[in-house]
């Protein structure tokens, strides 16, 4: 081939050549800057979901109460409080004693079925607590009775005409029982996710009875109340870690009803039979505790200390106090006497 040609072709060549190879650089380098780039961003995606997890740890998992329903039980261990717990006045000149039953931690329980419905809106609950228990205790020249004899007496206040009981005790065993129904029957509502508000209906019947078996003769006393009113309850719950809340609850009540109480012993054939149609009482109850709750927000346990406060429902203990070493008694009044529980609570349940 003509130089001449091969002149006018080289250069040519050369230049295709070098615009080869400056793309296949631009190709390379192209590549490399998008592998880099794929890897930063998987870094920040990854540094932001830790921080998310690590800003809200429980929001994710924080039981949610919207439309369940929910069964639970609650046993309910409470001690027994009462504004005259008389058991036997012991005569021990010169100093009068009023020997008292002193109540142990006793069990119980409690049920409640209800529906939950999203803040805002209207659920139901049915909630039933059944507390039936005794206590004994018994005196004799050794204890107790370790000067002089005991007396057993209750005295009507009206005009103090009516006097029944048991007088020159050697020896003596007391008991005492009370059986508790109260069944409560409830609208409620979420204000808030943590704030939920009840109202409705409370039926409350409350038995205590007194039997003293002693060497002077036996000695009986019964106390019933019946009685049914509003009630209104509220109740904060709050989350402090993922499944766990702590609570706090209070429920008040004003009952309308009757009580009944009878007095009786074999040294006398009389009866006093004391009644009363338009009582009226109320009673207050007070929880705080800790609840946790499954995962799934299917399960939960729960505990509690509690306190319950029943105002004027009565007491069938003697109602003679004496204040000196004379005959001369003072008299309370059987139906005014007040009644609580202090204790604590364990429970379980279900919710869908």
């Amino acid at each position: 081939m003509d130089r001449g040609i091969w002149k006018a072709i080289l250069p040519l060549a050369i230049l295709a050549s070098a615009s080869v190879a400056n793309a296949e650089e631009v190709k390379l380098t192209s590549y490399d800057d998008l592998l880099v780039r794929m890897q930063n961003l998987e870094h920040q995606v990854q540094a932001q979901t830790a921080t998310m997890y690590q800003a809200a740890p429980c929001e994710a998992c924080a039981p949610q109460p919207c439309g369940k329903y929910y069964g639970s039980y609650e046993a309910v261990f409470v001690t027994p409080f009462q504004s005259n717990n008389t058991a036997i006045i012991a005569q021990n000149d010169p100093v009068i004693e009023h020997l008292g039953f002193d109540w142990e931690m006793k069990y119980s329980n409690r049920f409640e079925l209800g529906y939950l419905n999203s803040p805002g809106g209207l659920g139901w609950r049915a909630r039933y607590w059944q507390f039936d228990q005794s206590t004994s205790f018994a005196v004799d020249s050794n204890v107790g009775l370790v000067q002089d004899e005991g007396a057993i007496i209750w005295s009507s206040t009206d005009d103090g005409g009516t006097i029944i009981g048991l007088v020159d005790v050697d020896t003596a065993v007391m008991t005492q029982s009370i059986d508790a129904q109260v069944f409560d029957l409830e609208l409620q509502t979420l204000g808030t996710k943590n704030f939920l508000v009840s109202g409705g209906f409370r039926f409350a019947e409350i038995d205590q009875s007194y039997l003293a078996n002693t060497d002077s003769g036996i000695a009986i006393g019964d106390m019933d109340f019946r009685g049914y009113g509003p009630t209104l309850a509220a109740e904060y719950q709050r989350n402090i870690w993922c499944g766990w809340d702590v609570f706090a609850n209070g429920r008040g009540s004003v009952l309308f009803g009757q009580q009944a109480f009878r007095a009786s012993s074999d040294a006398d054939p009389q009866i006093m039979d004391v009644r009363n149609t338009g009582s009226l009482a109320s009673s207050l109850e007070m929880q705080m505790g800790i609840k946790w709750t499954s995962r799934n927000e299917h399960f939960f346990f729960k505990s509690a200390l509690e306190a319950q406060y029943w105002a004027n429902v009565g007491s069938p203990n003697p109602s003679a106090v004496y204040t000196d070493d004379s005959d001369d008694a003072s008299v309370d009044d059987v139906l005014n006497e007040d009644l609580g529980f202090v204790g604590f609570t364990v429970g379980a349940g279900f919710q869908y």
